[in-house]
């Protein structure tokens, strides 16, 4: 099977983790890197060189035609904000293929519907009739239960249980957390570590606790 060959777009903390799924699946060669900071050009991570900034992606696409696609490995911010994944995954989409990367521990289901752009890492397991958007990252451990709808730049994060019906775009489920049975959240939202969510939440909230209340608005996503 010929190798996906690709380039890396953000290097932060999450660069570092896909280069990790990356190198475990095997099935991806990482062409180079893409940074938003002009004095990192030519530096290396991991053995992996980057390339240029934000500004030569076309560029770079264009000088060389064997790249078949690009990986967004621009992460989130501590405070919630999923923007930046979101603004430039849009503008990549229109012109570039976004891949999938798929820990070879993942279990994913011939009855289950995923996008593009996704991550599933180590031991992630995605259940019958679910549905994955695009541009979702699943962390290791967590698992999405049958008949539920995950849409796009979403985050689960590691040891996280779903029995529940749907996670709205850009949302972040943090470490530990539990999606109670049929429970909905909404798009924009911060479901805190630990917090067990036992009804919906809605949009642009974010909420803590057990049980899960909010415990305000997303200040990045909500209108004043």
């Amino acid at each position: 099977m010929r190798k996906e060959k690709v380039i890396l777009i953000g290097c932060g903390e999450h660069a570092r983790m896909v280069i990790d799924n990356i190198e475990e699946a095997g099935n991806i060669e990482i062409f180079g890197m893409i940074t938003s900071i002009s004095e990192d050009v030519g530096k290396q991570m991991y053995g992996y060189t980057i390339l240029g900034t934000n500004d030569d992606i076309d560029n770079i696409f264009k000088e060389n035609p064997d790249l078949t696609g690009y990986f967004l490995t621009i992460g989130t911010l501590k405070d919630g904000n999923m923007k930046a994944r979101e603004e430039m995954y849009r503008r990549l989409d229109k012109l570039y293929r976004a891949i999938n990367i798929i820990h070879p521990t993942a279990i994913i289901s011939r009855h289950a519907s995923i996008g593009y752009g996704n991550i599933f890492e180590a031991y992630t397991r995605v259940a019958n009739s679910a549905t994955v958007g695009n541009h979702c990252i699943i962390n290791s451990f967590s698992a999405i239960n049958h008949d539920q709808t995950i849409e796009n730049n979403v985050l689960i994060a590691g040891n996280v249980s779903m029995a529940g019906c749907r996670i709205g775009e850009n949302t972040i489920v943090a470490d530990g957390a539990s999606i109670g049975f049929k429970k909905s959240v909404g798009k924009n939202c911060v479901i805190g570590d630990g917090a067990v969510v036992t009804k919906d939440i809605p949009d642009n909230s974010i909420a803590y606790g057990n049980p899960a209340r909010v415990i305000r608005r997303n200040p990045h996503y909500s209108k004043v």
